[in-house]
């Protein structure tokens, strides 16, 4: 009896759960590291990283998952570059984060960051230098070396992973302007000392200016007086 208590038990855990997946599916909820989609607002990007760079080959095939960019081979064809500063791969770091009671390191903390800009074809930038920084503890043992390192290069992946979806939805939310737009004011023009607003006839050089005082006192007309008849 017991445990048919505990099969029925769990079978309804697992409908609980399959349940509440699929509800939080439906709203258009992701899961961290589902990777969800993007709408770029470009025809073509082109990453500024090497061929064979992790980086590189994450990030473009999340750009062609996206299914309306294309990845250009050429700067000079693409809508947008993706120009890396600071290349992750390069300036990874490792450091000690605690200390053990016999002084040996029990646990490092691993750092993944990038600094990248996105610009057009003709150089303007779209999007300013952005720095992304990502870290992860992970605890040391002299036993465990080999294991270890497995764990280090796999949190370093999911690290890479997580860095491409913030620099996706960063780039989505770009606005890119017409080239041909013309920035347009709304401030009424002002009237200086000498400067001539357009639409107007300048006066001759020498000719006098006669200020008009924007209200003046009406002027009292006064009647002449009368003679007085002497009787």
């Amino acid at each position: 009896m017991t445990t048919l208590k505990g099969i029925i038990r769990n079978t309804v855990l697992v409908a609980a759960l399959a349940s509440s997946s699929l509800a939080l599916t439906g709203c258009g909820f992701h899961l961290r590291g589902s990777g969800g989609n993007y709408t770029l607002p470009f025809t073509s990007m082109y990453v500024g990283l090497p061929e064979s760079s992790p980086l590189a080959i994450d990030l473009k095939r999340n750009i062609r998952v996206n299914g309306n960019t294309t990845v250009a081979s050429d700067p000079q064809s693409a809508d947008a570059t993706i120009e890396v500063i600071t290349d992750p791969e390069k300036t990874r770091s490792k450091s000690i984060l605690s200390l053990n009671s016999a002084g040996r390191v029990s646990e490092y903390l691993l750092a993944y960051n990038i600094l990248f800009r996105v610009k057009d074809r003709t150089g303007r930038e779209l999007l300013g230098p952005t720095q992304i920084t990502l870290t992860r503890p992970i605890t040391f043992s002299e036993t465990q070396l080999l294991a270890k390192e497995q764990e280090e290069a796999q949190l370093y992946r999911d690290m890479q992973k997580d860095l491409v979806q913030q620099m996706m939805r960063r780039m989505a939310a770009i606005k890119p302007s017409r080239p041909d737009a013309t920035p347009t004011s709304t401030v009424s023009p002002l009237t200086l000392p000498g400067v001539v607003s357009p639409g107007s006839v300048a006066a001759p050089a020498g000719t006098p200016t006669t200020v008009q005082p924007a209200s003046a006192p009406a002027e009292k007309a006064t009647e002449p007086a009368l003679p007085t008849r002497q009787e």
